[in-house]
Protein backbone atom coordinates (compact mmCIF):
# COMPACT_ATOMS: atom_id res chain seq x y z
CA UNK A 1 0.00 0.00 0.00
CA UNK A 2 1.37 3.40 -0.88
CA UNK A 3 1.46 6.39 1.42
CA UNK A 4 1.92 9.92 0.21
CA UNK A 5 4.56 11.92 1.97
CA UNK A 6 4.00 15.64 2.22
CA UNK A 7 6.20 18.21 0.53
CA UNK A 8 7.82 18.79 3.92
CA UNK A 9 9.22 15.25 3.83
CA UNK A 10 10.95 15.97 0.54
CA UNK A 11 13.20 18.52 2.20
CA UNK A 12 14.68 15.74 4.30
CA UNK A 13 14.89 13.22 1.47
CA UNK A 14 16.07 15.30 -1.50
CA UNK A 15 19.33 17.04 -2.12
CA UNK A 16 19.15 20.79 -2.65
CA UNK A 17 18.57 21.74 -6.28
CA UNK A 18 21.85 22.90 -7.86
CA UNK A 19 20.48 24.21 -11.17
CA UNK A 20 22.53 23.11 -14.19
CA UNK A 21 25.96 23.35 -12.60
CA UNK A 22 28.23 20.82 -14.28
CA UNK A 23 29.38 19.04 -11.15
CA UNK A 24 30.70 15.48 -11.21
CA UNK A 25 28.51 14.22 -8.36
CA UNK A 26 25.99 11.42 -7.76
CA UNK A 27 23.28 13.99 -8.47
CA UNK A 28 24.47 14.20 -12.09
CA UNK A 29 24.45 10.41 -12.66
CA UNK A 30 21.71 8.99 -14.86
CA UNK A 31 18.75 7.52 -12.99
CA UNK A 32 16.09 5.28 -14.59
CA UNK A 33 12.48 6.45 -14.46
CA UNK A 34 9.23 4.53 -15.01
CA UNK A 35 5.63 5.16 -16.01
CA UNK A 36 4.53 3.80 -12.61
CA UNK A 37 5.93 1.91 -9.66
CA UNK A 38 4.56 -1.31 -11.22
CA UNK A 39 6.33 -0.89 -14.57
CA UNK A 40 8.65 -3.76 -15.44
CA UNK A 41 10.91 -1.71 -17.73
CA UNK A 42 12.17 1.89 -17.49
CA UNK A 43 10.93 4.59 -19.85
CA UNK A 44 14.24 6.42 -19.91
CA UNK A 45 17.04 7.95 -17.88
CA UNK A 46 17.88 11.44 -16.68
CA UNK A 47 20.11 12.96 -14.02
CA UNK A 48 19.00 12.75 -10.41
CA UNK A 49 19.26 16.55 -10.25
CA UNK A 50 16.64 16.93 -12.98
CA UNK A 51 14.30 14.46 -11.28
CA UNK A 52 14.68 16.10 -7.87
CA UNK A 53 14.08 19.59 -9.23
CA UNK A 54 10.75 18.50 -10.74
CA UNK A 55 9.55 16.19 -7.95
CA UNK A 56 5.95 16.77 -6.89
CA UNK A 57 5.61 14.10 -4.21
CA UNK A 58 7.09 10.92 -2.75
CA UNK A 59 5.32 7.62 -2.05
CA UNK A 60 6.21 4.61 0.05
CA UNK A 61 6.00 1.24 -1.68
CA UNK A 62 6.15 -2.21 -0.08
CA UNK A 63 6.18 -5.46 -2.02
CA UNK A 64 6.86 -9.11 -1.28
CA UNK A 65 8.53 -11.85 -3.22
CA UNK A 66 6.44 -14.91 -2.44
CA UNK A 67 6.35 -18.62 -3.17
CA UNK A 68 3.08 -20.36 -4.05
CA UNK A 69 2.50 -23.68 -5.83
CA UNK A 70 6.30 -24.00 -6.28
CA UNK A 71 6.38 -20.75 -8.28
CA UNK A 72 7.59 -17.24 -7.42
CA UNK A 73 5.24 -14.24 -7.48
CA UNK A 74 5.80 -10.57 -6.66
CA UNK A 75 2.86 -9.24 -4.64
CA UNK A 76 2.18 -5.67 -3.54
CA UNK A 77 1.93 -4.90 0.15
CA UNK A 78 -1.84 -4.48 0.11
CA UNK A 79 -2.38 -7.86 -1.57
CA UNK A 80 -1.60 -9.94 1.50
CA UNK A 81 -2.16 -9.96 5.24
CA UNK A 82 0.57 -11.00 7.67
CA UNK A 83 0.39 -12.32 11.21
CA UNK A 84 1.21 -8.97 12.83
CA UNK A 85 -1.79 -7.39 11.06
CA UNK A 86 -4.27 -9.70 12.83
CA UNK A 87 -2.55 -9.15 16.18
CA UNK A 88 -4.17 -7.13 18.94
CA UNK A 89 -1.56 -7.08 21.73
CA UNK A 90 2.12 -6.68 20.88
CA UNK A 91 5.39 -5.33 22.22
CA UNK A 92 8.17 -3.31 20.67
CA UNK A 93 11.29 -5.20 19.59
CA UNK A 94 13.55 -2.23 20.35
CA UNK A 95 13.23 1.43 21.24
CA UNK A 96 11.15 3.27 18.63
CA UNK A 97 9.27 6.53 18.12
CA UNK A 98 5.54 6.65 17.55
CA UNK A 99 4.44 9.35 15.13
CA UNK A 100 1.31 11.48 14.80
CA UNK A 101 0.58 10.13 11.28
CA UNK A 102 1.59 7.17 9.12
CA UNK A 103 4.28 9.23 7.40
CA UNK A 104 8.00 9.28 7.94
CA UNK A 105 7.98 13.07 8.28
CA UNK A 106 5.18 13.19 10.87
CA UNK A 107 5.63 14.77 14.29
CA UNK A 108 6.87 12.38 17.01
CA UNK A 109 4.39 11.60 19.80
CA UNK A 110 6.55 9.58 22.18
CA UNK A 111 9.65 7.42 22.40
CA UNK A 112 8.89 3.84 23.44
CA UNK A 113 11.46 1.61 25.11
CA UNK A 114 12.08 -1.96 24.02
CA UNK A 115 9.41 -4.44 25.16
CA UNK A 116 6.81 -1.73 25.67
CA UNK A 117 3.37 -3.35 25.42
CA UNK A 118 0.92 -1.76 23.01
CA UNK A 119 -2.51 -2.46 21.56
CA UNK A 120 -2.69 -2.41 17.76
CA UNK A 121 -5.68 -0.33 16.69
CA UNK A 122 -5.20 -0.33 12.91
CA UNK A 123 -2.67 -1.34 10.27
CA UNK A 124 -1.79 -1.11 6.63
CA UNK A 125 0.98 -3.04 4.89
CA UNK A 126 3.78 -0.97 6.51
CA UNK A 127 2.34 0.98 9.44
CA UNK A 128 0.50 0.20 12.68
CA UNK A 129 -1.52 2.64 14.75
CA UNK A 130 -0.93 1.71 18.37
CA UNK A 131 -1.92 2.76 21.87
CA UNK A 132 0.47 2.26 24.74
CA UNK A 133 -0.95 -0.15 27.32
CA UNK A 134 -2.44 1.58 30.37
CA UNK A 135 -1.72 4.99 28.84
CA UNK A 136 -3.46 7.39 26.47
CA UNK A 137 -0.53 7.82 24.06
CA UNK A 138 -1.43 6.84 20.49
CA UNK A 139 0.56 7.01 17.30
CA UNK A 140 1.94 5.25 14.24
CA UNK A 141 5.03 3.08 13.89
CA UNK A 142 6.39 0.62 11.30
CA UNK A 143 4.99 -2.88 11.68
CA UNK A 144 8.41 -4.51 11.63
CA UNK A 145 9.21 -2.94 15.02
CA UNK A 146 6.45 -5.01 16.67
CA UNK A 147 6.15 -8.62 17.77
CA UNK A 148 3.01 -10.36 19.00
CA UNK A 149 2.55 -11.49 22.59
CA UNK A 150 2.06 -15.23 22.98
CA UNK A 151 -1.11 -14.84 25.05
CA UNK A 152 -2.76 -12.80 22.29
CA UNK A 153 -5.66 -14.37 20.37
CA UNK A 154 -5.78 -11.44 17.97
CA UNK A 155 -8.59 -10.10 15.84
CA UNK A 156 -10.22 -11.15 12.55
CA UNK A 157 -10.16 -9.34 9.21
CA UNK A 158 -12.72 -10.12 6.48
CA UNK A 159 -11.27 -10.59 3.00
CA UNK A 160 -14.59 -9.89 1.23
CA UNK A 161 -17.72 -7.84 1.98
CA UNK A 162 -19.58 -9.88 4.59
CA UNK A 163 -23.22 -10.03 5.64
CA UNK A 164 -23.94 -9.53 9.33
CA UNK A 165 -26.92 -11.78 10.12
CA UNK A 166 -29.39 -12.11 12.97
CA UNK A 167 -28.63 -15.81 13.52
CA UNK A 168 -25.61 -18.11 13.05
CA UNK A 169 -27.01 -19.88 10.01
CA UNK A 170 -27.65 -19.57 6.30
CA UNK A 171 -30.07 -18.25 5.37
CA UNK A 172 -31.05 -15.77 8.06
CA UNK A 173 -31.98 -12.10 8.05
CA UNK A 174 -29.20 -9.73 6.99
CA UNK A 175 -28.70 -6.80 9.36
CA UNK A 176 -26.03 -4.98 7.40
CA UNK A 177 -22.87 -5.52 5.38
CA UNK A 178 -19.38 -5.38 6.88
CA UNK A 179 -17.07 -3.90 4.19
CA UNK A 180 -13.91 -5.91 3.46
CA UNK A 181 -10.74 -5.53 5.49
CA UNK A 182 -12.39 -4.45 8.74
CA UNK A 183 -10.72 -5.37 12.04
CA UNK A 184 -13.26 -7.35 14.06
CA UNK A 185 -12.90 -8.69 17.59
CA UNK A 186 -15.25 -11.68 18.04
CA UNK A 187 -17.59 -11.94 21.00
CA UNK A 188 -17.87 -15.73 20.56
CA UNK A 189 -17.66 -18.60 18.06
CA UNK A 190 -20.90 -20.31 17.12
CA UNK A 191 -21.35 -23.07 14.52
CA UNK A 192 -18.95 -21.68 11.95
CA UNK A 193 -19.92 -18.07 12.62
CA UNK A 194 -18.35 -15.21 14.52
CA UNK A 195 -20.63 -13.33 16.87
CA UNK A 196 -19.46 -9.74 16.51
CA UNK A 197 -20.33 -6.16 17.22
CA UNK A 198 -20.05 -3.94 14.16
CA UNK A 199 -20.92 -0.28 14.57
CA UNK A 200 -24.17 -0.37 16.59
CA UNK A 201 -25.16 -3.87 15.51
CA UNK A 202 -24.55 -7.29 17.07
CA UNK A 203 -24.93 -10.29 14.80
CA UNK A 204 -23.25 -13.25 13.14
CA UNK A 205 -20.76 -13.35 10.25
CA UNK A 206 -19.43 -16.36 8.34
CA UNK A 207 -16.00 -17.15 9.80
CA UNK A 208 -14.77 -18.41 6.42
CA UNK A 209 -14.84 -14.82 5.13
CA UNK A 210 -12.20 -13.88 7.73
CA UNK A 211 -8.50 -14.28 8.40
CA UNK A 212 -7.36 -14.66 12.00
CA UNK A 213 -4.30 -15.64 14.01
CA UNK A 214 -5.10 -19.34 13.71
CA UNK A 215 -4.42 -19.00 9.95
CA UNK A 216 -0.80 -18.13 10.80
CA UNK A 217 -0.36 -20.43 13.81
CA UNK A 218 2.48 -22.88 14.24
CA UNK A 219 1.67 -23.43 17.91
CA UNK A 220 -1.51 -22.84 19.89
CA UNK A 221 -2.08 -22.76 23.64
CA UNK A 222 -5.09 -24.93 24.53
CA UNK A 223 -6.73 -24.31 27.89
CA UNK A 224 -6.33 -27.97 28.98
CA UNK A 225 -3.60 -29.42 26.75
CA UNK A 226 -1.04 -26.60 26.79
CA UNK A 227 1.01 -25.75 23.70
CA UNK A 228 0.31 -27.89 20.64
CA UNK A 229 1.60 -27.81 17.04
CA UNK A 230 -0.92 -26.48 14.49
CA UNK A 231 -1.11 -27.22 10.76
CA UNK A 232 -3.96 -24.96 9.66
CA UNK A 233 -7.42 -23.62 10.52
CA UNK A 234 -10.59 -25.39 9.45
CA UNK A 235 -13.70 -23.28 10.03
CA UNK A 236 -13.69 -22.47 13.78
CA UNK A 237 -11.15 -25.18 14.64
CA UNK A 238 -7.36 -25.35 14.65
CA UNK A 239 -6.06 -28.64 13.22
CA UNK A 240 -3.06 -30.41 14.77
CA UNK A 241 -0.62 -32.66 12.83
CA UNK A 242 -2.43 -35.68 14.32
CA UNK A 243 -5.75 -34.44 12.95
CA UNK A 244 -7.20 -33.30 16.27
CA UNK A 245 -9.63 -30.38 16.11
CA UNK A 246 -9.16 -27.67 18.71
CA UNK A 247 -12.07 -25.22 19.05
CA UNK A 248 -10.83 -21.67 18.62
CA UNK A 249 -12.87 -20.74 21.69
CA UNK A 250 -10.56 -22.96 23.77
CA UNK A 251 -7.33 -21.42 22.46
CA UNK A 252 -5.79 -18.64 24.54
CA UNK A 253 -2.61 -17.85 22.64
CA UNK A 254 -0.58 -18.47 19.48
CA UNK A 255 2.94 -18.59 18.15
CA UNK A 256 2.58 -17.47 14.55
CA UNK A 257 4.59 -17.74 11.35
CA UNK A 258 6.01 -14.34 10.37
CA UNK A 259 6.93 -15.44 6.84
CA UNK A 260 3.40 -16.50 5.90
CA UNK A 261 0.98 -14.30 3.99
CA UNK A 262 -2.74 -14.71 3.23
CA UNK A 263 -3.84 -13.23 -0.10
CA UNK A 264 -6.64 -10.67 0.24
CA UNK A 265 -6.52 -9.29 -3.30
CA UNK A 266 -5.75 -11.45 -6.32
CA UNK A 267 -4.89 -9.75 -9.62
CA UNK A 268 -3.95 -12.65 -11.91
CA UNK A 269 -5.94 -15.77 -12.72
CA UNK A 270 -2.80 -17.92 -12.84
CA UNK A 271 -1.32 -16.67 -9.56
CA UNK A 272 -2.25 -16.96 -5.88
CA UNK A 273 -5.99 -16.62 -5.39
CA UNK A 274 -8.06 -15.07 -2.63
CA UNK A 275 -7.24 -16.68 0.76
CA UNK A 276 -4.21 -18.52 -0.68
CA UNK A 277 -1.36 -19.09 1.76
CA UNK A 278 1.95 -17.86 0.39
CA UNK A 279 5.45 -17.96 1.82
CA UNK A 280 7.25 -14.62 1.94
CA UNK A 281 10.83 -15.11 0.75
CA UNK A 282 11.88 -11.46 0.43
CA UNK A 283 10.55 -8.02 1.37
CA UNK A 284 11.27 -4.91 -0.72
CA UNK A 285 10.52 -1.42 0.56
CA UNK A 286 11.44 1.85 -1.07
CA UNK A 287 10.44 5.49 -1.42
CA UNK A 288 9.48 6.47 -4.97
CA UNK A 289 9.85 10.01 -6.19
CA UNK A 290 7.15 11.22 -8.58
CA UNK A 291 8.30 13.94 -11.00
CA UNK A 292 6.86 15.81 -13.99
CA UNK A 293 9.35 15.68 -16.86
CA UNK A 294 8.97 17.66 -20.08
CA UNK A 295 7.90 15.29 -22.85
CA UNK A 296 7.19 12.43 -20.44
CA UNK A 297 4.63 13.76 -17.98
CA UNK A 298 4.46 12.07 -14.60
CA UNK A 299 7.27 9.57 -14.04
CA UNK A 300 8.37 7.45 -11.09
CA UNK A 301 11.93 6.86 -9.87
CA UNK A 302 13.48 5.13 -6.87
CA UNK A 303 14.44 7.79 -4.38
CA UNK A 304 15.54 5.60 -1.47
CA UNK A 305 15.54 1.90 -0.55
CA UNK A 306 14.44 1.03 2.98
CA UNK A 307 16.19 -1.78 4.82
CA UNK A 308 13.90 -4.14 6.73
CA UNK A 309 15.12 -6.81 9.16
CA UNK A 310 16.15 -10.12 7.63
CA UNK A 311 14.47 -13.28 8.93
CA UNK A 312 16.96 -15.86 7.71
CA UNK A 313 18.59 -18.15 10.25
CA UNK A 314 21.81 -20.09 10.42
CA UNK A 315 21.97 -23.74 9.34
CA UNK A 316 21.79 -24.93 12.96
CA UNK A 317 18.47 -23.11 13.52
CA UNK A 318 14.94 -23.58 12.24
CA UNK A 319 11.88 -21.38 12.19
CA UNK A 320 8.77 -22.93 13.70
CA UNK A 321 7.30 -23.09 10.19
CA UNK A 322 10.32 -25.06 8.94
CA UNK A 323 10.05 -27.32 11.97
CA UNK A 324 6.38 -28.01 11.26
CA UNK A 325 7.30 -29.40 7.84
CA UNK A 326 9.11 -32.21 9.63
CA UNK A 327 7.53 -35.08 11.51
CA UNK A 328 7.35 -34.05 15.17
CA UNK A 329 8.44 -37.04 17.24
CA UNK A 330 8.11 -35.40 20.67
CA UNK A 331 7.73 -31.85 21.99
CA UNK A 332 7.67 -30.30 25.46
CA UNK A 333 7.47 -26.84 27.02
CA UNK A 334 8.50 -25.57 30.45
CA UNK A 335 4.89 -24.91 31.41
CA UNK A 336 1.50 -24.34 29.84
CA UNK A 337 2.18 -20.61 29.91
CA UNK A 338 5.74 -20.74 28.57
CA UNK A 339 6.99 -21.22 25.01
CA UNK A 340 10.50 -22.15 26.15
CA UNK A 341 10.93 -25.76 25.24
CA UNK A 342 12.52 -28.64 23.37
CA UNK A 343 11.46 -30.71 20.38
CA UNK A 344 12.63 -33.90 18.72
CA UNK A 345 12.19 -33.81 14.93
CA UNK A 346 15.04 -35.31 12.92
CA UNK A 347 17.32 -33.87 15.57
CA UNK A 348 16.75 -32.19 18.92
CA UNK A 349 16.15 -28.42 19.08
CA UNK A 350 15.49 -25.93 21.87
CA UNK A 351 13.62 -22.61 21.76
CA UNK A 352 13.47 -19.53 23.96
CA UNK A 353 10.61 -17.77 22.17
CA UNK A 354 8.63 -20.44 20.28
CA UNK A 355 9.68 -18.78 17.01
CA UNK A 356 13.20 -20.08 16.37
CA UNK A 357 14.70 -23.44 17.31
CA UNK A 358 18.44 -24.04 17.82
CA UNK A 359 19.89 -27.50 17.33
CA UNK A 360 21.47 -29.38 20.26
CA UNK A 361 24.37 -31.07 18.43
CA UNK A 362 24.85 -33.77 21.08
CA UNK A 363 21.85 -35.73 19.76
CA UNK A 364 22.68 -35.66 16.04
CA UNK A 365 19.72 -36.25 13.73
CA UNK A 366 18.05 -38.84 15.95
CA UNK A 367 14.54 -38.74 17.41
CA UNK A 368 14.14 -39.11 21.18
CA UNK A 369 11.23 -38.66 23.59
CA UNK A 370 11.50 -35.33 25.40
CA UNK A 371 9.93 -33.91 28.55
CA UNK A 372 10.38 -30.97 30.91
CA UNK A 373 9.59 -31.41 34.60
CA UNK A 374 7.93 -28.47 36.44
CA UNK A 375 11.00 -28.39 38.68
CA UNK A 376 13.06 -27.31 35.66
CA UNK A 377 14.75 -30.61 34.74
CA UNK A 378 14.82 -31.28 30.97
CA UNK A 379 14.80 -34.82 29.59
CA UNK A 380 15.92 -35.94 26.13
CA UNK A 381 15.95 -39.70 25.72
CA UNK A 382 18.12 -41.22 28.48
CA UNK A 383 19.74 -37.84 29.21
CA UNK A 384 18.72 -35.01 31.49
CA UNK A 385 19.69 -31.36 31.94
CA UNK A 386 19.50 -29.29 35.12
CA UNK A 387 20.50 -26.06 33.33
CA UNK A 388 17.61 -25.75 30.86
CA UNK A 389 19.25 -27.60 28.00
CA UNK A 390 22.72 -26.05 28.15
CA UNK A 391 24.25 -29.48 28.84
CA UNK A 392 23.00 -33.04 29.31
CA UNK A 393 24.12 -36.08 31.30
CA UNK A 394 22.82 -39.69 31.44
CA UNK A 395 20.08 -40.36 34.00
CA UNK A 396 19.15 -43.98 33.15
CA UNK A 397 21.22 -47.06 33.92
CA UNK A 398 19.85 -49.71 31.58
CA UNK A 399 21.12 -52.59 33.73
CA UNK A 400 18.89 -51.33 36.56
CA UNK A 401 15.93 -51.02 34.18
CA UNK A 402 16.42 -54.60 32.93
CA UNK A 403 16.74 -55.89 36.50
CA UNK A 404 13.54 -54.12 37.60
CA UNK A 405 11.55 -55.50 34.64
CA UNK A 406 12.89 -59.04 35.11
CA UNK A 407 12.05 -58.92 38.82
CA UNK A 408 8.49 -57.70 38.14
CA UNK A 409 7.60 -60.06 35.25
CA UNK A 410 10.06 -62.95 35.74
CA UNK A 411 11.16 -62.64 32.15
CA UNK A 412 14.20 -61.10 30.52
CA UNK A 413 13.27 -58.23 28.18
CA UNK A 414 14.16 -58.83 24.53
CA UNK A 415 14.90 -55.17 23.94
CA UNK A 416 14.89 -51.97 25.93
CA UNK A 417 13.66 -48.95 23.99
CA UNK A 418 12.61 -45.71 25.64
CA UNK A 419 9.38 -44.44 24.02
CA UNK A 420 8.00 -41.75 26.37
CA UNK A 421 8.93 -39.62 29.39
CA UNK A 422 6.30 -38.18 31.74
CA UNK A 423 6.81 -35.47 34.35
CA UNK A 424 4.95 -36.39 37.56
CA UNK A 425 4.13 -34.47 40.76
CA UNK A 426 6.13 -34.94 43.95
CA UNK A 427 9.48 -34.71 42.15
CA UNK A 428 8.98 -37.93 40.22
CA UNK A 429 9.54 -38.94 36.61
CA UNK A 430 7.99 -41.83 34.68
CA UNK A 431 9.38 -43.58 31.60
CA UNK A 432 7.73 -45.92 29.10
CA UNK A 433 9.96 -48.76 27.88
CA UNK A 434 9.26 -51.14 25.00
CA UNK A 435 10.58 -54.62 25.91
CA UNK A 436 9.70 -56.23 22.59
CA UNK A 437 6.78 -57.99 24.29
CA UNK A 438 4.95 -55.20 26.11
CA UNK A 439 5.15 -51.56 27.14
CA UNK A 440 6.35 -51.15 30.72
CA UNK A 441 6.10 -48.04 32.89
CA UNK A 442 8.75 -47.33 35.50
CA UNK A 443 9.00 -44.50 38.02
CA UNK A 444 11.85 -42.87 39.89
CA UNK A 445 12.62 -39.72 41.82
CA UNK A 446 14.22 -36.84 39.95
CA UNK A 447 17.49 -37.79 41.60
CA UNK A 448 17.29 -41.14 39.80
CA UNK A 449 18.95 -44.33 41.05
CA UNK A 450 16.03 -46.66 41.80
CA UNK A 451 13.37 -47.52 39.23
CA UNK A 452 10.11 -49.24 40.18
CA UNK A 453 7.76 -50.90 37.71
CA UNK A 454 4.23 -49.46 37.64
CA UNK A 455 1.73 -52.28 37.23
Amino acid sequence: MQHVLSALALTTLLLPFQGHAALSTDAEKAVSFYRSSLSLFPSGQVSRTSLESKTTRAELDLSFQTSWDHKTFQLQGDQILRDIQVTKNAETKSSVQILSMNRRDAMPVAMLAAKTQVEILDTDSYWARVQVKDKKEQGWMPLHHLQALHDDTGIFINVIDTFLRTEPRLPSVVITTIPRLRRIEPLSFEKGFLKVKYEDHIGYADINHFVGKADFANLAYHTKKGWLPILHRNNDFAVTPKGSLLPLSEIKGYVTNGTRGIVVRAEKAYGPQLRSRVEITKTDACIWGVSNLDGHGEVWWKMKDLLLPETSLGKSSLTTDELMKREIYSIAFESKNSVKGVVSAEGVYRTEDGLTWTEIPQFGKQNYPVSIHPSGVWYVGSFRSTNKGASFEPFIRWDQIAEAIESAFHRNPKILRLTQIDALPNAQVQIHVDTGIKQVKLRSSLAGGTWNVVR
